[in-house]
C-alpha cells in the first residue's frame, strides 16, 4: 500500500512538471477601441474607474494577468474564469452588441451588482481593490439602470 502511495505522488509530481510546459494562451486579444464600451456610451469617470477596478480583468481584453497566472494548474482555472466572463459580458466588444443585447447586459450588471454576485467572491481576496462598497454598488447600479432606460427609448 505504501508503495502505491509513493508511486501516485511521483506520477502526480511528474504530471505537474509537464503541465508547466503545456499551458493555454493567456495573451489578451487585440482590442478594437471603436468597439470598447466607452466609445459607445457616456460613462462618468467615477463609474469607469469602478468598472476598471472591479470588472475589466474578467470582462474585457484588458485583463491584468498576475504572476501566479503563469503557474499550472492555476493558469487553467484563471483562463476558464476569464473566458467565461468575457463570454457573458465583454466591455471590449460592446460595439458588437445590438441595442437589445446592450439593454440585457446593462440589466445583468444591475442584477449582479445588487445581488452581490460580482465581482466573484473568490476573486476578492487577491484583488482587494475590486471590492465594492455599498456606495460603489449603488453608483454602478444607478448608471447601468439610467443607461438602460436611455437605450430603451
Amino acid at each position: 500500500m505504501k508503495k502505491y502511495i509513493k508511486l501516485f505522488i511521483l506520477v502526480l509530481f511528474v504530471a505537474l512538471i509537464i503541465l508547466q510546459f503545456v499551458k493555454p494562451n493567456i495573451d489578451n486579444p487585440v482590442e478594437d477601441n471603436s468597439k470598447f464600451i466607452k466609445a459607445g456610451l457616456q460613462i462618468p469617470d467615477n463609474v469607469y474607474n469602478q468598472l476598471e477596478k472591479s470588472c475589466f480583468d474578467c470582462h474585457s481584453y484588458r485583463t491584468k494577468w498576475p504572476w501566479y497566472s503563469k503557474i499550472s494548474p492555476v493558469v487553467y482555472l484563471l483562463n476558464k474564469d476569464v473566458q467565461g466572463g468575457r463570454k457573458h459580458l465583454n466591455f471590449s466588444t460592446w460595439g458588437d452588441y445590438n441595442k437589445a443585447k446592450m439593454i440585457d447586459k446593462l440589466d445583468g450588471i444591475v442584477k449582479e451588482v445588487k445581488e452581490g454576485g460580482m465581482p466573484l467572491p473568490v476573486y476578492l481576496p487577491l484583488h482587494p481593490d475590486a471590492k465594492m462598497s455599498d456606495n460603489d454598488k449603488k453608483m454602478l447600479e444607478d448608471w447601468a439602470q439610467t443607461t438602460k432606460d436611455q437605450l430603451s427609448k
